[in-house]
């Protein structure tokens, strides 16, 4: 292994993480934690919807298949939440996609008297997450690296 390899990450490595960041939003998302920069918890449905979500009378059609209210979860018919995926991996990056986007937008935006529910983008302990997976695939290129004997050659 060369030395400029140390650094280098690959796209299966960005798949990998990719999926676990939309797995670790998503699991978020279900506990109510915000991905804003200071992931705060989301703020309590309305007394209304409350009542009925926990029916299971939310939603378009009166039909909800979630009825959890406390905490908020963002999970009316499940549609959104599993929509989230990782794809296009590169050596450098991946992207998160949200299919169901205006929604996510939708709920990350302050809308009149409707509370703000982002799923969008990374808090910092998922940025932490990042960093320490990054970190840990380069500690282990560094000790691949460090485990192969060098040989100088001296001969004057």
């Amino acid at each position: 292994m060369k030395l400029i390899n140390v650094v280098k990450t690959t796209s299966r490595d960005w798949k990998i993480l990719g999926g676990k960041l939309a797995t670790r939003i998503v699991k978020d998302a279900e506990k109510g934690i915000s991905q804003d920069e200071d992931g705060k918890k989301f703020p309590n449905y309305t007394e209304n919807y409350t009542i009925l979500k926990s029916l299971g009378k939310a939603g378009l059609k009166g039909v909800s298949k979630d009825r959890q209210v406390s905490p908020p979860n963002l999970r009316l018919t499940g549609k959104m939440l599993d929509s989230i995926k990782a794809q296009r991996p590169k050596a450098t990056s991946v992207e998160i996609l949200y299919a169901d986007g205006e929604k996510v937008i939708g709920h990350a935006k302050k809308r009149g008297n409707k509370a703000k529910r982002n799923i969008y983008g990374l808090n910092e302990n998922n940025q932490q997450f990042v960093e320490d997976y990054l970190a840990k695939k380069m500690e282990d290129n560094i000790l691949r690296y460090v485990a192969k004997d060098i040989i100088i050659d001296m001969e004057i």
